[in-house]
């Protein structure tokens, strides 16, 4: 069974400068200029693989600065600098994890190296949940988690999936039980889990509160990062996605971390240090407090970021959880100890507490997306109390240490722990046992993390306006059968008009979308296509007749009842007539003009030529937001409905993302 990583070239930027490479061999006696810049950009890759940020973020610098190359190299280059700046960052907050195994294996059945989980399986999707964009694209498709029948999220199976439209990538999804046999239609989860590119693996703990998958576009260090959200219990939403950490996540590729359900020990898969067919599993040993510090020597960050096995006497060693004392005398005082270990325990929550807010600030200094502001501002808030809470215990036992320390000195008095001290500093830190770390049964394959897809029956995702209105000859079908017809003026093309209780194949369409049907006394009618303008209906015939289509015409409805042509011609006529009067005339205090925005959208996006077919002379303006995606806007527009005119065109030529603003001019 060959996985998603085979099919697919992981992390963005990996991807754009892999694409590169293939394009500088095939034309390198044609551009030279452009083949340097290649050059470049892989040398600033591999610095940046090598953990130096600076010396990469120098190199791409130099690119911008130039000018000179094409938008594709100017845009990977930005894009490498954000991968080195967020790396940089995040390195400055780490900690060094007890790896207790680590296998290189061929990528095409990394999960069966797992530790058995024991709370689920992985299998392909089920037929029914693939999507429309999904078809055709099976091989690119990450394995499923579907949890065990009767655990307590067994209701509810995430996964991903590239959607209904392929516009952003794969994004994660989930579907819940409606009763034994039937599942919900899809629904998209939220933008503080998914972003514009891809998000994958997604795996969900067995209490169903934590979601564990891997990003190439949230704030990460470049490729796929691993990354958490966790539940928020008040209102069911998942909070901001929080990266995982170096030397977790690196500028390689890191998958699917599983931790047991006990949260003693997790598995996870990186392609740092391997060749395009293998990668590396590990196990490591989940450290609940653990010691956070910063790094900026990149010879030793590499050597961390290899995730070496510690050895047997280092994971198991004697000293590894006793605390220094720091005066000859007390080692056997508890009261001190516990002091001690109090003030190491506030010290490393301040520091995990402080990284996530230098992690969050950064995010919202990136995003534009109002409701995902609202969300990081909540978070900075709490964050920043919980860091002034840390900060007052850690004082308060620093200067309670002091004096103790002083008092036993001079006075030889034993310290011991007030009772408002008492509450602060009697917390749980017993560690796991030390000789019990399970690592027998790792590397050995197990049969029972893979397994074929259940048979899944779901609901059929309802059609929206955005599906019906058009025409299109694409591979796929959309029928909906006794199709209610929306308010206002429509057309629709019929095509042929058989008894009710004749089936029509759908190879007679040819590929023709969308197909509605409607019963008329003992008939069945179909039509193809739905439109506002009796214009593009007769341009839509036109290519029917084309593909072989005979004895078809248009038929017209107005709020559901059918018209003549001629009668919704004057309906067309009379709204064109009362629009341009009422763009003649201009309140006394107030006028509005409209303007269409589309975006962001990714650069490579073509949209120009399409607007300009669509509303030839209008004014066209490009922006580039913090992202490097592109917004345009386009207008002025006079009336309401000249913006919704262009906006149906545009969404229904598969532009996502188009919005009409309104703009109020006082006299």
């Amino acid at each position: 069974m060959k996985l998603y990583l085979i099919n697919l070239h992981l992390g963005f930027i990996f991807s754009v400068v892999f694409c590169f490479s293939v394009s500088a061999q095939d034309d390198i006696s044609l551009d030279p200029q452009r083949n340097s810049y290649l050059h470049l950009l892989q040398q600033a890759k591999q610095l940046h693989n090598q953990y130096r940020f600076n010396q990469a973020i120098a190199i791409c610098e130099n690119i911008v600065n130039l000018g000179a190359a094409t938008s594709d190299i100017l845009d990977s280059a930005k894009l490498q600098i954000v991968a080195c700046e967020n790396s940089r960052n995040l390195v400055h907050y780490m900690f060094e994890p007890k790896i207790v195994g680590k296998l290189k294996v061929e990528n095409d059945d990394f999960i069966t190296y797992y530790d058995k989980i024991k709370n689920g399986y992985f299998a392909p999707h089920a037929k029914s949940m693939l999507m429309d964009a999904d078809k055709g694209r099976e091989q690119n498709l990450p394995l499923v988690f579907y949890p065990n029948e009767n655990t307590e999220n067994s209701n509810i199976i995430y996964f991903s999936s590239y959607g209904k439209y392929g516009k952003s990538g794969l994004d994660i999804y989930k579907i819940h039980r409606i009763n034994d046999t039937l599942w919900s239609e899809p629904e998209l989860l939220e933008t503080t889990v998914n972003t514009q590119f891809d998000e994958i693996y997604p795996y969900i703990t067995e209490d169903g509160k934590t979601l564990y998958f891997s990003s190439n576009g949230h704030y990460g260090m470049g490729g796929f990062d691993l990354f958490k959200c966790v539940r928020d219990e008040e209102n069911g939403t998942w909070k901001q996605a929080e990266n995982l950490g170096f030397p977790f996540s690196s500028p390689y590729d890191d998958f699917l971390y599983i931790p047991d359900n006990d949260n003693d020990y997790a598995c996870f898969s990186s392609t740092r240090n391997c060749e395009n067919k293998n990668i590396f599993v590990y196990k490591t040993d989940i450290i609940l407090n653990p010691e956070y510090k910063s790094i900026d020597n990149y010879e030793l960050l590499q050597k961390i970021s290899n995730l070496d096995v510690f050895t047997e006497t280092e994971i198991t060693g004697e000293n590894d959880d006793i605390t220094e004392v720091n005066i000859a005398g007390l080692e056997n005082n508890k009261d001190y100890i516990q002091m001690l270990k109090a003030a190491r325990y506030y010290t490393n929550k301040f520091n995990e507490t402080q990284k996530s807010l230098d992690i969050l600030r950064n995010k919202l200094f990136d995003t534009e997306n109002e409701e995902e502001q609202k969300n990081i501002e909540k978070q900075i808030l709490d964050n920043e109390n919980e860091l002034f809470d840390m900060q007052s215990m850690v004082s308060e036992l620093s200067i309670y240490i002091s004096k103790s320390e002083y008092n036993f000195i001079t006075k030889e008095i034993q310290p011991s722990l007030s009772d408002d001290l008492k509450p602060v500093v009697n917390i749980d830190f017993s560690q796991k046992k030390e000789v019990k770390i399970n690592i027998e049964n790792f590397g050995k394959k197990t049969s029972d993390n893979i397994r074929t897809a259940p048979n899944i029956e779901m609901k059929t995702p309802a059609l929206t306006e955005r599906d019906m209105f058009g025409f299109e000859i694409t591979g796929k079908n959309i029928f909906a059968h006794n199709y209610i017809l929306p308010a206002g003026l429509v057309y629709r093309i019929q095509v042929i008009s058989v008894p009710a209780d004749k089936k029509v194949e759908s190879d007679f369409f040819k590929n023709c979308s969308p197909v509605t049907t409607e019963l008329y006394n003992d008939l069945c009618r179909y039509y193809i296509g739905l439109f506002r303008k009796q214009s593009d209906a007769e341009s839509a015939m036109a290519q029917l007749k084309i593909l072989g289509f005979k004895n078809i015409f248009i038929s017209a409805y107005n709020n559901g009842e059918t018209i003549t042509l001629r009668d919704a011609k004057n309906i067309e006529s009379k709204k064109t007539q009362t629009t341009a009067e009422s763009s003649k005339k201009t309140d006394v205090h107030v006028n509005k003009i409209y303007r269409i925005t589309i975006g962001p959208i990714d650069p490579k996006e073509s949209v120009v030529q399409l607007i300009n077919g669509f509303s030839s002379g209008k004014d066209i303006s490009k922006i580039i937001n913090p992202d490097n995606k592109i917004i345009y806007n386009v207008g002025i527009f006079t009336t309401f409905e000249q913006a919704v005119d262009l906006r149906d065109k545009l969404i229904n030529s598969g532009i996502a993302s188009v919005n009409i603003n309104e703009v109020v001019l006082n006299n």
